[in-house]
């Protein structure tokens, strides 16, 4: 018999991985820790690793096909001749006696202590910090360090890629590179190591960290609790922001995340939706098997876990509840099989490059706005010829204030004054509440080519600014954009979104809305054009504004008086000043 390698559990609550691309094939001979292929969860491509050496016998997905969690991914002839049959994951050995004793590891953050032998006096680990929203890993795409640099506190560490943009992971602490615990392209989870430092002055400082730390490792999880009164709550904003909209006191729910941390099914469990109740006790199972027990509305709190260690296992929860387990876990009953992917033929003279990162992550976004949203695009023409010789004339203000004026800053006050006017503009459709969610701030994304795709962040308060305020904050996002050092917060919670195509040319386009926002501005090319004006034949500047909206918030009568709106103030440009 051969040793079949199950797919692990890849985090997020996912109970199942697409299979992108195979990194090996039937017959090769494969090392331990040598990738064997990519999956695709909901957030990323996670490269997974052979547990073992030994030659590949069976592969049990092809690319574009689904794999359950603990379902079989690959079957092994171990390399030393001796097949495995599948048996349960074996309990960690004690660890072997060290010759000496090693130097302790502090994991800033983290619950326990690791050694490592490492010649050096004390290394401080660096652990990938949370990155909000709600991720549990992130794609290191690029170092800005090496081995052995000596870099100061806050000094850029390296970029790692979310799911909406690269932010850059700054230094905690000042000292000397000792290790970069991943490559270029390669994923870390949140909380596990990123860096590791001899700081400057040869030793570790002390910190409430590392006091925890000294103390023994210890397997034992604890319990979950809800935060004492007065006591801060450990959550992302997408987390907080659920809570909120769910009517949910986050300070009463008990998170079971790392360190205590809010989850979204925290906050679902305690509303009550998923149908099962929050465990009052430790819960010994992967993310996986408590997203699948509450997708079967079972308390893991009462199940008996006959996996290692006591762990609660899929078929611990699944015969709990037989005729939810009649049905695959990931969908309901009546939904029908999605069609699989189909490869495309491989011709010749074709050439193929992976299609990852940015690019990969904007078609997933676009293509959920475009299958969720119901789109309609409304197109209208701009007399800009006044703004035109305003913008002139307050170009030398301008330079004396060193700030570029660009048309943008004025667009922006009339798109602010149009969604005051038409608040069902500035909202977001909560289609799992069945809520409409108006805003009463205003912050306008603008989208800013990054080179492999468009990023959009926005500009926070966008209508407790001026005009020069805007001009420069304008200039400022795109910058940071462009110089890959954009932080998460400026991507989060926009209201309206603003794509400027026109330097490019074209007369109309069809933006795609900013899912959840319910409206998108498309700005096309600015150019003379002769025009009737009071029956006379004039040469103007004119500009095509197109506005994409959700036609299940707004209609196009909606649509009409908004863009009437953006109009009119840019054809008498001073009503903005």
């Amino acid at each position: 018999m051969n040793y079949e390698f199950k797919l692990p559990d890849i985090g997020e609550g996912l109970t199942e991985g697409e299979v992108v691309r195979w990194l090996v094939k039937e017959g090769d001979t494969v090392k331990e820790n040598q990738p064997l292929c990519n999956v695709l969860t909901d957030k990323a491509e996670v490269e997974v690793p052979s547990p073992k050496a030994g030659k590949i016998v069976k592969l049990f997905a092809k690319p574009g096909e689904k794999v359950k969690v603990h379902a079989p991914l690959v079957a092994l002839e171990l390399s030393n001749g001796v097949s495995a049959a599948p048996a349960p994951v074996p309990t960690k050995e004690a660890p072997k006696p060290a010759d000496k004793a090693p130097n302790k590891v502090i994991r800033p953050g983290a619950d326990e202590t690791i050694s490592a032998a490492a010649p050096s006096a004390a290394n401080f680990e660096f652990l990938l910090p949370d990155i909000g929203e709600g991720l549990t890993e992130g794609e290191v795409t690029r170092w800005h360090v090496k081995v052995g640099d000596v870099v100061k506190e806050n000094q850029p560490l390296c970029n790692v890629l979310t799911d909406k943009a690269e932010v850059e992971v700054p230094s905690p602490k000042a000292g000397k590179i000792v290790k970069l615990y991943a490559k270029p392209g390669e994923k870390v989870k949140v909380h596990k190591p990123l860096v590791s430092f001899e700081l400057v002055g040869g030793a570790v400082k002390s910190s409430p960290q590392a006091s925890a730390s000294a103390a023994p490792v210890s397997t034992t999880k604890l319990a979950p609790r809800a935060a004492a009164p007065g006591q801060s709550v450990s959550a992302t904003p997408m987390v907080r922001q659920l809570a909120k909209s769910l009517g949910v006191d986050i300070s009463q729910i008990s998170g079971t995340g790392p360190e205590g941390r809010v989850l979204d099914a925290d906050v679902r469990n305690f509303k009550g939706g998923s149908g099962a109740p929050v465990a009052t006790g430790p819960v010994n199972a992967t993310p996986a098997v408590a997203q699948l027990a509450r997708e079967l509305g079972v308390n893991l709190s009462s199940v008996q876990g006959t996996g290692p260690g006591g762990r609660i296992a899929e078929w611990d929860v699944r015969k709990l509840a037989p005729q939810a387990a009649a049905r695959p876990a990931s969908a309901p009953a009546s939904a029908p099989e999605a069609p699989k992917a189909q490869r495309l033929p491989v011709l010749p003279g074709e050439t193929r490059t992976p299609f990852v990162g940015i690019r990969r992550k904007i078609a997933e976004r676009l293509h959920h706005s475009v299958s969720t949203v119901v789109a309609v695009t409304h197109m209208e023409e701009c007399d800009m010829t006044a703004l035109v010789k305003l913008r002139e004339d307050m170009k030398k203000e301008a330079e004396k204030k060193k700030v570029k004026l660009t048309y943008l800053p004025f667009i922006i006050e009339a798109l602010v004054k149009a969604l005051k006017e038409y608040p069902n503009f500035n909202a977001s459709l909560d289609d799992a509440a069945g809520e409409l969610v108006v805003k009463s701030y205003y912050n306008v994304g603008i989208a800013v080519n990054a080179g492999q795709g468009l990023i959009v962040p926005n500009i926070k308060d966008a209508d407790k600014k001026d005009l020069w305020a805007l001009a420069a904050e304008v200039q400022k996002l795109a910058e940071t954009v462009r110089a890959g050092k954009i932080d998460v917060a400026s991507l989060q919670h926009g209201s309206v979104t603003i794509t400027n195509i026109g330097p490019l040319g074209g007369l109309f386009a069809t933006p795609i809305i900013n899912h959840p926002e319910v409206a998108i501005l498309g700005l096309m090319k600015l150019q003379k054009r002769p025009v009737v004006r009071e029956d006379k034949v004039e040469i103007r500047d004119m500009m095509n504004l197109v506005l994409t909206f959700d036609h299940r918030v707004v209609d196009g009568a909606d649509a009409a008086n908004f863009m009437n709106v953006i109009v009119k103030s840019l054809e008498n440009p001073r009503t903005l000043l």
